[in-house]
């Protein structure tokens, strides 16, 4: 406002006096003052200008630990004519939590504050899935202005985020004993954050923590829920909150079955029947895909065995004690049922290096301690699966005369493949970890989220079982028959064998139709050590292999010519 003589611009509010009486004052210079008279005037009074605030959202629809931005505005702040502005900065707030402060800038007329922010929590529970208040505390406002209101809202709906699920657990489990119908499947699962892989489709490149994630088992065949809603408190990495994992010990009764096998499917916080309230969410990640599902057969066991040793050679470890690549890791084990069949007994013995800070290459040992479960499926006559789960101790060897314990109460859990002799390509893998906190210790081969196969450098390994999973027609609580070696004919004779696999002896039964040569028996065992010899008539049976120790054995049978070649193991 102005005056002859006087002006009122950028004068602060409050009540001016006039020393000139009777002059006219006009009052187009501004809209935040009150002129007391426009004539014969004595004072002037000037107030806050009025301005409007508001925050708004790029996107009013986010997934937890995406990006967001939020703006605030304060229509008409902006400085006139050299004077101040509205206000010096805006904080944004979800729900309780500070996202951070920005200063205003000038736009025109009006000043802006403008924030870009990940949804991660620093106040828990504040990024949990839902609709949430976003707010923009205006600081510091002039005292010339009149801003309204001073803590804009704008809504902001927090969906959940996408996760990768990989299912660790087991797929084939025998019951206590042949006269049990009961067996405890150890379901899990790893979790992740879908950061973890930048070649799926639903990538983001913005990290939760997988912690908040909550994980259900369930039975696809009926659409129940084996487990309840389990929350991922464990890491395998303790410094990387973006995989997690979690297990689930599932007592499965299969009645007068001799197998069953069951479809699970493991749901990362999904809305659909198997929660009760569907206005519910749990976990700030979601997951149900039938890709994720395994199916897991329990049965009878019949004779299960495996036995093996050899070495390989990592070159995609992981764990906090991850092998050096190209270092071996060694192995023996044999592990089966006593002679009554309701109790697994055996061992387990890992040997793995890696080069540390100290200069010097590690020795590290796993070593069973307590058998938990053997599964073995000879199916695929190809390919003869089982997997082993004992419990286990950590040390390290590096010096023979002062070990060092790294721990007990660990879990270690052994994949295996048997493809045949003399076992070039079988394939194996070990996962060791730690039976409190999940975390991995040891993983001969990490894909990232889960421990693979690999062939093995050198060895041979025999997986044994009455039980197929592509035959299951022998009654419950029948004797199993005893497996013979499979008759083998070929250039005229006839080999069998029996009892394979034997904790004694094995007997020879020559099928020829020369009946006068001696035949040759030669056994070698998997380093292709000769390790026996003898000759015997081909016109009776002929028993050996009550002075060789616990393995595999590869024998050849030849007479005037003719060869035979038979594997049998003795346990």
């Amino acid at each position: 406002a102005s005056y002859t003589g006087a002006t009122f611009a950028n004068a602060n509010i409050g009540t001016w006096g006039v020393a000139v009486n009777g002059i006219s004052i006009s009052g187009i210079d501004a809209t935040n003052y009150n002129l007391l008279s426009t004539t014969a005037v004595t004072s002037a009074e000037i107030t806050p200008r009025p301005v409007e605030s508001m925050v708004s959202v790029d996107l009013t629809e986010v997934q937890y630990s995406d990006q967001v931005t939020f703006t605030a505005t304060i229509s008409g702040g902006a400085p006139l004519n050299g004077g101040p502005q509205a206000a010096v900065s805006a904080t944004f707030k979800v729900g309780a939590q500070t996202m951070g402060t920005v200063n205003f800038v000038v736009v025109g007329l009006d000043i802006v504050a403008t924030g870009t922010y990940v949804l991660v929590e620093g106040i828990s529970g504040q990024m949990s899935p839902g609709v949430k208040t976003v707010t923009s505390v205006i600081n510091n406002p002039n005292t010339n202005f009149s801003i309204t209101p001073l803590s804009p809202t704008a809504s902001l709906t927090i969906t959940q985020e996408n996760a990768i699920v990989e299912y660790t657990g087991q797929s084939l489990q025998a019951t206590a004993n042949v006269n049990s119908s009961v067996a405890i499947i150890v379901l899990s699962a790893n979790i992740q954050d879908i950061t973890v892989n930048s070649s799926n489709t639903l990538y983001d490149p913005y990290a939760g923590d997988i912690r908040n994630a909550k994980v259900m088992f369930v039975n696809r065949d009926n659409g129940s829920a084996i487990s309840g809603w389990i929350p991922v408190t464990d890491l395998i990495d303790p410094s990387d909150n973006r995989t997690g994992t979690v297990s689930y010990n599932w007592l499965v009764d299969i009645g007068q079955q001799t197998s069953e096998s069951f479809t699970v499917g493991v749901i990362v916080g999904y809305i659909d029947n198997l929660d009760p309230d569907p206005d519910d969410y749990e976990g700030y990640y979601k997951r149900n895909s039938s890709e994720d599902d395994t199916v897991v057969t329990v049965y009878v066991p019949t004779g299960d065995f495996i036995t093996g040793g050899g070495y390989i050679l990592p070159e995609s470890s992981a764990g906090q004690y991850a092998s050096t690549d190209g270092l071996k890791t060694n192995f023996g084990f044999n592990v089966k049922y006593n002679k009554k069949g309701n109790k697994l007994k055996g061992q387990m013995n890992v040997i793995f290096r890696r080069f540390e800070s100290d200069g010097i290459i590690h020795v590290y040992q796993i070593k069973s301690n307590a058998v938990q479960s053997l599964g073995v499926d000879i199916s695929d006559e190809t390919a003869q699966f089982a997997t082993f789960i004992t419990k286990s101790n950590l040390t390290d060897v590096t010096d023979p005369l002062f070990p060092v314990s790294l721990g007990g109460n660990l879990i270690l859990k052994v994949d295996m493949t048997d493809r045949g002799e003399p076992g070039n390509f079988d394939s194996i893998a070990f996962n060791l970890t730690d039976g409190s906190s999940g975390a991995l210790l040891y993983s001969s081969s990490w894909t990232g989220i889960i421990t693979d196969e690999m062939q093995l450098t050198g060895g041979n390994l025999v997986v044994h079982s009455g039980f197929s999973l592509s035959d299951s027609t022998t009654a419950k609580g029948t004797d199993s028959k005893i497996l013979e070696t499979e008759d083998v004919e070929s250039y005229g004779i006839v080999v069998k064998s029996w009892p394979n696999p034997s904790d004694s002896y094995f007997n020879i039964r020559l099928k020829t139709s020369n009946n006068l040569d001696l035949v040759n028996i030669k056994v070698f065992d998997v380093t292709n050590k000769l390790v026996y010899y003898n000759k015997f008539s081909p016109n009776f049976e002929f028993r050996f292999g009550e002075n060789l120790d616990g393995g595999v054995y590869i024998v050849i049978i030849e007479q005037a010519g003719k060869a035979e070649t038979i594997r049998l193991v003795k346990y």
